[in-house]
């Protein structure tokens, strides 16, 4: 048996539609599979989802006719997900440019190559033609895309670091990340800019990007970012209303131009 996936919630699938059966007999998802074991299940097709254009505030800070960089901004999601269907950040794209965004990323997700946290704002790269979309896609993959934060964080930081940890689903909270040895590789680079009244400004820098990461980096070497209500105890302390953490530069190779751009 091949280690293979299926994303049931981006589909509209729940685990109780699916029918499985072992050696003939109909069994529950939570059978422990024995050797040799013969197993087939029937999975429902996909639900069809229609997304709505929504007019969603954010600025475009570039475009052409292959890609755009946009601002996103705090407390939004990115793209849908099970029962959230609106108010997401693909439906301001549609809205916005209507039938030019690239369809590679499914009915779900069109012209999305990278995603931000919901709290988290700032620059994200759309793919507006199918040639960009595979070419971003592949330098996001290969690392050739340079992604720069800047990050409050409580306490006062060394002047600079490198925080190599893997990461993981933490065992603890399935929502929740956390540093954990059989995790993936995460690498994180930061320095400090400036401190006072109890916090530290950060320009961070990811060579890796596991979810949350600079989030639970940081968070794990006791300096969480303010504001942050999974990993900081006392965010509500800053009197914040979203999390010091956002993206502030991006430095990639137009697809199609081979221009260096940031």
């Amino acid at each position: 048996c091949k280690n293979k996936s299926i994303n049931l919630t981006r589909s509209g699938i729940k685990s109780k539609d699916i029918r499985l059966s072992v050696n003939g007999r109909q069994e529950k998802l939570s059978y422990i599979l024995k050797e040799g074991d013969f197993v087939e299940f029937l999975i429902p097709p996909p639900k069809k989802i229609d997304l709505v254009p929504q007019k969603i505030d954010f600025d475009v800070i570039y475009e052409d006719d292959h890609i755009a960089v946009i601002n996103k901004p705090a407390n939004l999601t990115v793209h849908v997900g099970a029962g959230h269907y609106e108010n997401t950040l693909v439906n301001g794209l549609l809205y916005r440019f209507k039938d030019k965004l690239s369809g590679i990323g499914g009915v779900e997700r069109p012209g999305i190559v990278h995603r931000l946290d919901k709290d988290t704002s700032g620059i994200m790269l759309i793919a507006l033609s199918e040639y960009a979309h595979q070419k971003l896609s592949e330098a996001f993959k290969n690392r050739e895309v340079e992604k720069t934060y800047y990050a409050v964080v409580k306490g006062y930081t060394p002047s600079e670091g490198v925080i190599s940890l893997p990461i993981a689903r933490s065992k603890k909270n399935r929502k929740k990340m956390a540093v954990d040895s059989i995790g993936k590789e995460a690498l994180t680079f930061y320095k400090t800019v400036s401190y006072g009244n109890g916090v530290s400004l950060l320009k961070v820098t990811i060579k890796t990007g596991r979810t949350h990461q600079i989030r639970v980096h940081l968070s794990y070497l006791n300096f969480p970012i303010i504001g942050d209500s999974i990993y900081s105890r006392d965010w509500k302390k800053y009197g914040l209303k979203g999390m010091g953490l956002i993206a502030k530069k991006i430095g990639f190779f137009h697809p199609v131009t081979k221009e260096k751009m940031e």
